[in-house]
């Protein structure tokens, strides 16, 4: 599918991660819920201090960032998103190189899945352990009493899934035991 896509799409660089890490935590706020945000990036990284800003902010929240690399990066800044950046409340960002991880197995598809979402189950853990959902649906509770109270019966829209995040991960874990 990749291959197919990839043909009618135009990449251009050099890129700034910050607007839409920044939108997507607006939304987490306004929402309350917990998201992941895929962003598919060519590499080339500009604005890197706004970026790493807005990386550290979104850890304040409960979100997780996927960067997914397509085409020749370069993808150091990105790798280093990845591990090494400080002052996070959390890890909350992941980095997949699409090229690096599909050509090496026989099911690219499955690979590229298992890898981005390898770190959402101990994110979701930690988002858990630091009281962000708890304390977004608090939020949400005072804000419907206060609706309610005056006279507005809007309620605010609710978001539900059969799964959650941590056990759709931990089946593709489980998934993925046998060799690719």
């Amino acid at each position: 599918m990749y291959n197919e896509v990839v043909r009618r799409v135009t990449l251009s660089g050099p890129s700034s991660l910050a607007p839409i890490i920044m939108k997507a935590v607006d939304i987490v706020r306004q929402t309350g819920k917990y998201h992941i945000l895929v962003v598919i990036t060519d590499g080339q990284i500009t604005q890197e201090s706004a970026t790493v800003k807005a990386v550290v902010d979104a850890s304040m929240v409960p979100l997780s960032i996927i960067a997914v690399g397509v085409g020749d990066g370069p993808w150091n800044i990105l790798e280093r998103f990845d591990t090494h950046l400080p002052y996070r409340k959390f890890d909350n960002f992941r980095f997949v190189d699409y090229q690096r991880t599909a050509a090496k197995t026989k099911y690219p598809d499955m690979a590229f899945a298992l890898q981005a979402m390898m770190e959402i189950p101990d994110q979701y853990k930690r988002i858990k352990e630091l009281g962000y959902l708890e304390k977004y649906q608090q939020r949400r509770q005072a804000k419907q009493k206060q609706n309610t109270s005056e006279g507005s019966r809007s309620p605010i829209p609710q978001c539900s899934t059969k799964e959650s995040p941590v056990r759709f991960a931990e089946g593709l874990r489980h998934r993925s035991s046998n060799p690719l």
